[in-house]
C-alpha cells in the first residue's frame, strides 16, 4: 500500500519531510525511456522558514554512469508508490555517484480549528 495518495491534488498535500524521512537509505526506481535507474534517498533537509511556507529538499544518489538530466521523472518506491519529481544533478557528484536534488516549497496547510 502506498503512503502517498494516487490523486495528484491529495498527494501534493501529503508530501512533507516526514513522509520521506522514514525512507532515507531506501531505493527509488526512476523511469527513463526503456530503463529504470536506481536512486537512493540519502538525505532530507527540512528548511522550514516560516511565513506560512513549507520548504524542504530531498537528496538522492545515483550511479555515476547513468546521468539523468534536469527534469521531471516518474519515481517508484515500494512504500510510497509512484510519484513524479523534478530533480536536478548538483555539485557533490563524483566518480562514485551523481547527486540529485528535489526541492519543495508550498504553503503550509492551515491548522485545524479547535
Amino acid at each position: 500500500m502506498s503512503d502517498i495518495a494516487p490523486d495528484p491534488a491529495t498527494a501534493a498535500a501529503q508530501i512533507d519531510p516526514a513522509t520521506f524521512q522514514r525512507h532515507v537509505g531506501t531505493t527509488f526506481l526512476v523511469d527513463r525511456a526503456a530503463d529504470r535507474i536506481p536512486l537512493r534517498l540519502d538525505e532530507v533537509v527540512d528548511a522550514r522558514s516560516g511565513g506560512g511556507m513549507l520548504r524542504f529538499s530531498l537528496f538522492f544518489h545515483g550511479p555515476p554512469d547513468r546521468l539523468l538530466a534536469q527534469g521531471t521523472y516518474p519515481f517508484h518506491h515500494d512504500a510510497l508508490g509512484a510519484i513524479a519529481l523534478f530533480i536536478v544533478p548538483i555539485v557533490g557528484s563524483n566518480a562514485e555517484r551523481i547527486v540529485y536534488e528535489a526541492c519543495f516549497s508550498r504553503p503550509t496547510p492551515p491548522a485545524p480549528a479547535p
